[in-house]
């Protein structure tokens, strides 16, 4: 890997972490979650990055991909498991981090997502394969009496790509891939007591440019536009976009735009049985020793 970019990694990884520390300290009972969300976004662009995804907030048995809308009315409560998963990138490279906040305290549940990960990241280095990671992941689960949640994965990050390609399964697999020299991966399990699998509830409220595609609506070229440009191909709120434009005309434009396949749209995803999850993950950089980028 060529320093110039290692050095853009690396450097998306330290804010990712310093912004993950900032957002876990926002979560205060009662406190607004659009709040939590809005601060973590000036910090980002604070420190000199730019979001690589709109930060997750999701709460109790919702597993990812829950921000809040604009006007939006929830709150914390001090018993919520409330995952904070944030993203950043320098110049297309990217940091992905998350931590579960617990307001009463840590629990079994918390910590055991949190030695997942770091028994994940015990194990790897180049050479590794996707097999043993999941694995070592699922042991780890099981030997706190919780299951990881099946259908969520780790994954490659690539310039501008959040998802790129690999994904490493959070579960005993038969992947014999292994892992490559300065190959950018984020680990990320989720555990939970209950069935071990997401659902998609409710309708996204975060979306991502696929491709260009005619559209009647102005106001929907216009968001297209954005998500090309101005949000770089990369996943964007619908927070974000609610300010410029009527909330009506918002909603039909996204309705329109991923009927067309021009955006797709992340639903929020529920553990199915209803039970509560925790979520831990790093981004690293394989060696013999990996990088762990987002790491303080």
């Amino acid at each position: 890997m060529e320093k110039e970019i290692l050095d853009k990694y690396t450097k998306a990884g330290k804010i990712a972490a310093q912004v993950l520390e900032y957002g876990c300290s926002l979560v205060k009972k009662d406190v607004l979650v659009v709040e939590i969300a809005e601060k973590i976004d000036k910090k980002i662009l604070e420190l000199k990055a730019k979001p690589a995804f709109p930060v997750n907030v999701s709460i109790n048995d919702m597993a990812a991909h829950w921000h809040p809308a604009l006007n939006d009315k929830a709150t914390i409560k001090e018993t919520d498991y409330v995952k904070i998963d944030v993203g950043v990138h320098v110049d297309g490279y990217i940091g992905d981090t998350a931590r579960t906040v617990r307001l009463v305290g840590k629990d079994d549940l918390i910590i055991c997502s949190e030695k997942m990960l770091e028994n994940a990241i015990k194990i790897i280095k180049t050479g590794t394969t996707v097999g043993e990671i999941g694995e070592t992941i699922e042991n780890t689960a099981k030997e706190f009496g919780f299951n990881p949640i099946r259908n969520l994965t780790g994954h490659n990050l690539g310039k501008y790509d959040v998802h790129a390609g690999l994904t490493i399964p959070n579960i005993k697999n038969d992947s014999k891939y292994q892992l490559r020299e300065d190959e950018v991966i984020a680990i990320e399990p989720f555990c939970t007591s209950g069935n071990g699998l997401v659902k998609d509830s409710g309708k996204p409220l975060i979306f991502r440019w696929i491709n260009d595609r005619p559209t009647r609506l102005i106001e929907g070229r216009k968001i297209l536009e954005m998500a090309r440009d101005k949000f770089e191909r990369l996943p964007f709120a619908k927070r974000w976009i609610q300010k410029g434009f009527s909330p009506l005309k918002v909603e039909l434009s996204l309705k329109e735009l991923e009927a067309v396949n021009a955006l797709y749209g992340y639903k929020p995803l529920r553990e199915v049985s209803g039970k509560p999850v925790a979520q831990s993950e790093h981004s690293l950089i394989v060696k013999e020793k990996p990088i762990v980028t987002t790491s303080l």
